[in-house]
């Protein structure tokens, strides 16, 4: 078998299905659910006098709101009614999911036989790290805190659909399998790669499915808890303004965050694996081939092992599952063990230890990556003057990043690797579609506080 690095992995792809994009035309009418990124409470009881919200829910912490809104309505005039109000973004919740490959959630003739272990060489690695104290957080399906394997090192969960507490010593699973397959590789003794990290669950399905708003609630409450890292075994291909605000809120307080990269075999972004400044993770097999399922592309930052994986499911026993959702905790379990080494590395120097190398060699890199600052980049573009929206941004170096610009022509892209790129807009216009592309070295704080400016013809 391929040997592999503890600190030198595949990226593997997320086991998720695609959500649920609304397309903008006249015929379409608005799901029952609006996401809107504000600035003052005024601008959000404006907006839901302008649409008839039945219900709204604020988040504060994004400065962002859900509106339940009565059918009948395209997006497009929704969002035309919507834009004298100002408001940052104005977007349909996206559904995320963990659809599983067809054998998926199936036992498959278990064997006590963890081999993604030998693979990232994890017994050598706890010879320097056990990822002792560090707080993984795993969004899923909920988890059996009862398991052998994750006994007495559950810390209290939460039910992002209720709000509610989940207790660090019950079976939260709800006789799903994903939850807890998926913990056990994070944080498992004889399964997970840092058996000493503490397991902070979350539980965000109800049961196959999830909006955005919920997994940004969920992202912002275990960043809130202490989570260092954080896994997210579920995606779809739809880009989110929430979901990006999320991820930034993550980063911006050193958190790790480390998504499945999709099952789907294909090299589309799957989100929120393909948002800057995730860990996507994309799937190999024992041999370290690609497998046939795992999204690939310049967007996937490392690979794992992620066909026939060994873990614990509810119940007390193991199983063997496939998918990227498999790969990405074991990533995440390789970033608590960097983590546990120093709690506030920044998540740029954790990525750039994954891609390094081996053992000793890994860490001198690591070491050696700390004269080298991440670099950010903040961007805003007009269109004849006014604030672009919806312009696609591309960013491609060393490692591949796209956004989207808000409804106030800006984007902010954070923990980036220094380096040259190539920036490409693209935007949508009455004249047809609009490209600039331009060169770009980015220096460590390149372009963070003050935003770099294009205004197109």
């Amino acid at each position: 078998m391929r040997r592999w690095s503890w600190l030198l992995l595949v990226a593997l792809a997320a086991c998720g299905g695609p959500s649920l994009p609304l397309r903008e035309d006249k015929g379409t009418s608005v799901p029952s659910l609006l996401v809107l990124g504000y600035e003052t409470e005024a601008q959000v009881e404006a907006a839901a006098r302008a649409l008839g919200a039945k219900e709204v829910v604020r988040f504060e912490a994004l400065r962002a709101a859900r509106l339940e809104v009565p059918g009948g309505l395209s997006l497009a005039e929704a969002k035309g009614r919507l834009r004298p109000l100002g408001l940052r973004y104005v977007e349909e919740e996206g559904q995320r999911d963990y659809r599983p490959l067809p054998d998926g959630l199936q036992p498959q003739g278990v064997s006590p036989y963890a081999w993604h272990l030998e693979a990232v060489r994890a017994e050598e690695a706890w010879g320097v790290s056990t990822g002792a104290g560090v707080q993984v957080a795993v969004l899923d399906t909920g988890v059996d805190a009862t398991h052998p394997a994750l006994r007495g090192r559950v810390l209290e969960g939460l039910d992002a659909a209720t709000g509610l507490p989940l207790p660090p010593d019950a079976d939260e699973s709800l006789g799903e399998m994903h939850g807890t397959h998926v913990a056990g590789l994070a944080v498992g003794e004889g399964v997970g790669v840092a058996p000493e990290a503490l397991l902070r669950p979350v539980r965000v399905f109800s049961p196959n499915y999830v909006g955005d708003f919920r997994v940004a609630q969920a992202i912002v409450w275990a960043v809130d808890q202490g989570a260092r890292v954080i896994n997210l075994s579920f995606g779809g291909t739809a880009y989110s303004y929430l979901l990006h605000e999320a991820i930034n809120y993550a980063l911006e307080r050193q958190v790790v965050v480390v998504a499945a990269a999709g099952n789907q075999g294909s090299v589309a972004r799957f989100y929120p694996a393909g948002l800057p400044g995730v860990i996507a993770v994309g799937a190999a097999d024992g041999q370290g081939r690609l497998a046939w399922f795992s999204n690939r592309g310049s967007w996937v930052g490392v690979w794992a092992p992620g066909v026939r994986i060994y873990s614990a499911v509810p119940g007390g026993g193991y199983s063997l599952l496939s998918g990227t959702s498999m790969a990405s905790p074991i990533v995440s379990g390789i970033a608590a063990l960097i983590k546990a080494r120093n709690s506030f590395m920044e998540p740029f120097h954790v990525y750039q230890a994954l891609k390094a190398g081996s053992g000793p060699d890994a860490l001198l890199a690591l070491q050696a990556s700390y004269s080298q600052r991440p670099a950010c980049l903040y961007l805003r573009v007009s269109w004849e003057g006014v604030p672009a929206s919806d312009v696609d941004v591309t960013l491609v170096g060393p490692v591949a990043f796209f956004a989207r610009t808000n409804a106030q022509g800006e984007a902010r892209l954070l923990q980036l690797p220094p380096g040259d790129y190539k920036l490409t807009l693209a935007l949508s216009t009455p004249q047809g579609r609009w490209f600039l592309d331009q060169s770009l070295s980015l220096t460590p704080g390149f372009s963070c506080l003050l935003p770099l400016t294009f205004s197109l013809p």
